[in-house]
């Protein structure tokens, strides 16, 4: 079991480029042991080139990896203590699924008694008891991927590498098994960094996670921190449904900053920005926190309105989702969880207000 604040993989000034561009570049963070931390980001970004750097199968052009205080730059995969679970299912198709689980502790030539005692233990803990003699062709798709996992786990790694081991099962199944990926990373305590772009398979597994656009870090934290109060720009368009409003700073009062759209003028909390008067900056407001105003205000104040058009409803079952036009020809969208709001009342070409409490808004310099 990991000691509370080890630090389990930190890579330093870690640069990749291939030619004259960086896949990576002077890239640093820190991963704790013991936790579920997700890479986070849009294809392309450098999310796998992180996790291949720190797994060893390729090597940096500038910067150090450290694993366990350790540094391992310069190692090849098989002297790390890490697995790797990659994005297909990549079974030997002609070995049963103990064969399969069992062939990594062979190459290490493992004693037989010790591997038959592995291997059936972590068939029981991936939930795949009782099926050590199908061959792949006979499991589904979620059942090769615990095949996949328990190969990986076997081995007894500090830290497991997980190159988007969900992309390649259909959207319920995916769903079922960020369940099963969580329940397995708490019941062996071990580090696992999981690489995806899809925002709702991380913010269900992770502890932390880090968003990673253009071989850069943009920002990390723990999942709430970075939906809820997300501290650039990019993170709030990247995660949630955030809608962007850009403008100018009017006037600064204490922590109060006046922001002119161009077609309003809004207020929001600074929240130690560092902002002056004339600087272009943008307000994120997630789409949920924004309401129709009426009468009633159902609305901490102060209140920021907007006069906007109703343009459509989006139904999606318990969520319904309204799409209106601003003035300068933007959109704005409000999403009713619950479906209260009514969307279905609104005609479409209705002029209407829109507001949120102040203290939902995120300011933003970048």
């Amino acid at each position: 079991m990991s000691s509370e604040g080890e630090i389990a993989v930190e890579v330093r000034s870690l640069s990749k480029a291939y030619g004259s561009v960086f896949a990576l570049n002077a890239l640093d963070m820190k991963i704790k042991a013991g936790e579920y931390f997700v890479l986070l980001g849009p294809s392309g970004g450098g999310k796998t080139t992180l996790l291949r750097l720190v797994g060893g199968f390729i090597r940096p052009t500038l910067g150090n990896v450290f694993l366990h205080g350790k540094d391992v730059t310069n190692l090849p995969p098989n002297l790390r203590p890490t697995s790797m679970v990659f994005q297909s299912f990549a079974l030997f198709p002609h070995m049963t699924v103990t064969k399969n689980v069992s062939y990594g502790l062979r190459l290490r030539k493992r004693p037989e008694d010790e591997i038959l005692d592995r291997v059936q233990s972590m068939l029981k803990i991936t939930g795949l008891q009782g099926l050590g003699d199908r061959m792949p062709h006979e499991l589904s798709g979620g059942q090769q991927q615990r095949v996949q996992l328990a190969r990986s786990l076997v081995l007894e790694t500090k830290i497991l590498l997980l190159d988007e081991p969900l992309a390649a099962l259909d959207a319920r199944l995916r769903k079922e098994m960020c369940i099963e990926l969580k329940r397995l990373q708490e019941k062996v305590g071990i580090t696992f960094v999981h690489v995806t772009h899809n925002q709702e398979e991380a913010m269900t597994v992770a502890d932390n996670l880090a968003i990673i656009s253009d071989g850069r870090l943009v920002e990390s934290g723990s999942t709430i921190d970075l939906y809820e109060s997300p501290g650039r720009r990019f993170t709030a368009e990247f995660i949630g449904e955030n809608n962007i409003f850009d403008g100018e700073v009017k006037s600064i009062n204490g922590e109060d900053v006046q922001v002119d759209l161009g077609y309003g003028i809004v207020s929001v909390f600074r929240r130690d920005k560092d902002v002056l008067v004339g600087d272009r900056v943008s307000i994120s407001i997630r789409s949920e926190l924004i309401k129709i105003l009426d009468n009633s205000r159902a609305l901490e104040p102060p209140i920021e309105e907007l006069g906007a058009v109703y343009r459509q409803t989006v139904y999606l079952g318990l969520i319904s989702s309204g799409i209106l036009s601003l003035a300068n020809g933007g959109e704005v969208v409000i999403r009713d969880i619950s479906n209260n709001i009514g969307f279905k009342e609104v005609i479409a070409g209705t002029k209407l207000r829109v507001g949120w409490s102040r203290g939902d808004g995120r300011l933003h310099t970048n």
